[in-house]
């Protein structure tokens, strides 16, 4: 027997039934625009204008107890503290700072350090590309006592888990296809040979579980202008067990992870726990526009936020099917919710003009190559009914080979 089509009245019924649904008023949404963009902001909380207005007027007037009213010393770990439910991690184990970039260099540079001799590090062949640059560069500053293992599948993994492997460095959730690991499964199999695990969260955090102390995983890291909502370029996060944070000192050690901040010796003592990775100044202006999610993640049940996502993703994905895959579209990312990511990915005839032409109605997405297109589900702001109409637009581009016109020949990603 075939299921019951969905229909936009399924929408509105799972909308009402949404406890986390009062979530939206909490953020500015540009109205007709539906921001289902996997890559690189998500949506900003009302507070924020107020916050960044304060800034701008102590910096004119230079109000020096401006700053210090700010906390400013102290935002890297409050606002770690604020996010570490949703990362499965416990306060005082998280802190905001720099990019993720620079930390997956402090993440695998620690882990490498406490496992010396060993000189493999093993990673993903489809692992975000600045997480490889980072172990590349290392590996040619090695001089030769470093290598790289790549890795395609969590089965492969778990099987290249050997004595003469340093450190794991691995992405928990696929950028392009949205598939996620068993973080728990591959971490077990690293400890059982030795092997030290560094997880990148940028595209699970604030979406779907994460379980970094579960897991036992040793380090992860993050970017927090995704589905955590840090702002444009905003600040990423670094977590470290207890007693991995303090096997050794950090790779790149600076002032602000000293023992005494402000005692200005010239010798480095490093701040016990995950405050050592705190290595410079930090941003300011970037945490004061994170500052708003104070007041924000805190008061949400992760478990709650995390079933919100499956039911929006569930629902996209059965509109795909049934609106648009007799069109050609082919979802790609897994249909187990305990499998799959923040965004979901579908396979579409000219993906790259059909994301033009989504932006020009209102759906905002990514495009990756092939023929990829990404939908990002902020489970903080996007409705049911966003789902429903998204796809509606998605079938009409298609349906009326919208995506053909000549303006939407050059993509962008």
């Amino acid at each position: 027997m075939l299921a019951k089509p969905l229909t936009l009245k399924d929408a509105i019924a799972l909308d009402a039934a949404d406890p986390l649904a009062h979530l939206r008023d909490l953020f500015e949404l540009k109205p007709g625009t539906i921001f289902m963009d996997a890559n690189s902001i998500g949506p900003m909380p009302k507070a924020v204008r107020q916050s960044a207005e304060g800034l701008l007027d102590d910096w004119v007037a230079l109000r020096r107890r401006g700053w210090s009213n700010r906390q400013w010393l102290d935002m890297p770990s409050r606002l770690g503290d604020a996010i570490a439910p949703m990362i499965g991690a416990g306060p005082g184990e998280v802190v905001v700072c720099d990019s993720t970039t620079i930390n997956q260099f402090k993440a695998v540079a620690h882990c490498l350090a406490i496992n010396h001799p060993r000189s493999v590090v093993l990673s993903q062949n489809g692992n975000f590309p600045t997480d490889v640059h980072v172990i590349q560069g290392m590996i040619e500053a090695s001089r030769g006592r470093l290598s790289l293992r790549f890795i395609d599948t969590e089965q492969e993994a778990i099987a290249a888990m050997d004595e003469t492997v340093a450190v794991a460095a691995l992405s928990h959730v696929d950028y392009r296809s949205g598939e996620r690991w068993d973080m728990k499964r591959v971490t077990e199999a690293a400890h059982a040979k030795g092997v030290l695990t560094v997880w990148d969260t940028s595209h699970s955090a604030g979406a779907v579980p994460v379980a970094l102390r579960e897991s036992r995983t040793d380090m992860a890291i993050g970017c927090g202008y995704k589905y955590l909502c840090t702002g444009p370029g905003g600040p990423a996060y670094i977590y470290a067990r207890q007693e991995i944070a303090d096997a050794v000192w950090p790779a790149l050690a600076g002032w602000m992870g000293h023992a005494d901040v402000f005692g200005f010796t010239r010798d480095f003592a490093p701040h016990p726990g995950v405050k050592r990775f705190i290595a410079g100044t930090p941003a300011v202006a970037a945490n004061e526009l994170a500052k708003a999610l104070l007041d924000i993640w805190p008061k949400i049940d992760p478990q709650k936020l995390w079933a919100r996502h499956r039911s929006l993703t569930d629902l996209l994905i059965q509109l795909l099917d049934q609106e648009c895959g007799s069109l050609g579209i082919e979802v790609t990312s897994p249909r187990d919710h305990d499998r799959r990511g923040g965004n979901v990915s579908f396979r579409s005839p000219g993906a790259g003009s059909v994301v033009e032409a989504l932006i020009d109605h209102g759906v905002v997405s990514s495009f990756r190559k092939p023929d990829a297109i990404r939908f990002g589900v902020s489970p903080l702001v996007i409705s049911h009914q966003d789902i429903h109409e998204t796809v509606a637009r998605l079938k009409r581009i298609l349906v009326e080979d919208i995506w053909k016109q000549p303006k939407y020949k050059k993509v962008s990603v």
